[in-house]
């Protein structure tokens, strides 16, 4: 059996499912943002003590030149890296680069791709108090670093996507045998109408016929508007049951007659709370649908129209060559039922019978035809819908 999950549990569902991700993903984010920054500081102080290193090295090379008696000395020059003297008032000597700037209050610093290090000579060689240094920055452990990064990410979100699908069956498995069982409950429960409800008319109309002066009593007229409400409800339930396995016989209908008939069935129902009906017929169009599938559109307008109308209210039925619409100054319903009013078994006023599948059934039908289904209905005012077939 196919279980049917509720619009509402869907976005518990989806709620439950995007905290998950969003809060799980953005822990797993901020844990690997931390061993990056971690593992880039690491890279750069090796960098930092390479340089250091290579530094220290033009110091012997400095002694040994201060202490040359040589006319014509040779500037010092370390492999991979590149470095400038100045003297004790910071001004620049001799080097084989002149850095832009100098920041005299740090001893390693970086700008661009370039890593550099200031170092205080003690004693002075040729006049030189600091040595500035300087090299590029290796960038290729940085991408080595990144691309592990970013594969972490990735196969963490593969790994919380599959957690939260399984976490997410697990979250609807509850829901999910509920509504087996509801759905169960319901199959049984339409099993068990069938017969007695159809015993019920049948005897009714066989009543009238050999009793007809009792045929306007109130006891029989009771008993038939009792009786049509559990047809109803078995109609409906025998439906959802029997919906994806009966077949359709899409034929020319006639859906003023249809709707006549349904009228005629409908008014005693009416009659008995008092509820008049108003019908504004411009035209009498043919349609291509099933003629049970018509009837049940018109069906459950009408009853839910009876059901949520006042006594002494009134309900219009109103059918064009484009359009079939059913307004009532029912109860109506305010916008937050209004986006839950064709959920099925919602229902905008739980004081009123009925499972809550009227407007569920009116919407399948509706999309199975391509029509479109147009709701407005305001508290305490009413509600009106409308079937268009042809714009």
């Amino acid at each position: 059996m196919n279980v049917h999950v509720f619009e509402s549990e869907k976005r518990s569902h989806r709620r439950f499912l995007a905290i998950y991700l969003v809060s799980t993903l953005l822990l797993i984010g901020i844990g690997l943002a931390i061993f990056y920054n971690y593992s880039l500081h690491r890279i750069v102080d090796h960098q930092n003590e390479t340089l250091k290193l290579k530094t220290a090295l033009i110091r012997p090379r400095l002694r040994e030149l201060h202490t040359s008696t040589e006319s014509r000395l040779v500037y010092p020059r370390i492999d991979g890296i590149s470095t400038a003297l100045y003297d004790i008032d910071r001004h620049y000597l001799i080097g084989d680069f002149k850095p832009d700037k100098v920041l005299w209050n740090r001893e390693f610093w970086q700008e661009g791709d370039t890593i550099y290090y200031r170092d205080e000579m003690q004693p002075y060689y040729l006049g030189a108090a600091t040595i500035v240094s300087s090299i590029p920055l290796d960038k290729t452990p940085i991408l080595a670093l990144q691309a592990k990064i970013a594969v972490a990410l990735v196969l963490s979100a593969i790994f919380v996507a599959f957690i939260a699908r399984w976490l997410g069956r697990l979250f609807l498995a509850p829901v999910h045998h509920t509504i087996k069982l509801l759905d169960r409950f319901i199959q049984d429960t339409t099993h068990e109408l069938n017969t007695p409800v159809s015993t019920i008319l049948t005897n009714v109309e066989l009543f009238k016929s050999l009793h007809p002066e009792l045929e306007s009593s109130e006891e029989l007229r009771r008993i038939e508007v009792a009786s049509k409400r559990l047809s109803r409800l078995y109609d409906d339930l025998a439906y959802l049951q029997l919906k994806h396995r009966r077949r359709r016989h899409i034929e020319r209908v006639d859906f003023y007659e249809i709707l006549e008939e349904r009228i005629s069935y409908f008014a005693p129902m009416a009659q008995r709370r008092d509820i008049g009906f108003e019908s504004e017929v411009l035209s009498a169009p043919i349609l291509q649908m099933d003629r049970e599938d018509a009837a049940k559109l018109i069906d459950n307008l009408l009853s839910n129209s009876i059901k949520y109308t006042r006594p002494g209210g009134r309900i219009v039925v109103r059918l064009d060559e484009r359009s079939f619409e059913v307004e009532d100054d029912g109860i109506g319903m305010d916008a937050r039922d209004m986006r839950r009013a064709t959920e099925r078994f919602f229902r905008a006023d739980t004081s009123v019978g009925g499972f809550g599948l009227g407007l569920n059934i009116v919407r399948e039908i509706v999309d199975f035809y391509g029509l479109d289904l147009e709701v407005k209905s305001e508290k305490g005012v009413g509600t009106k819908v409308r079937i268009v077939w042809e714009e």
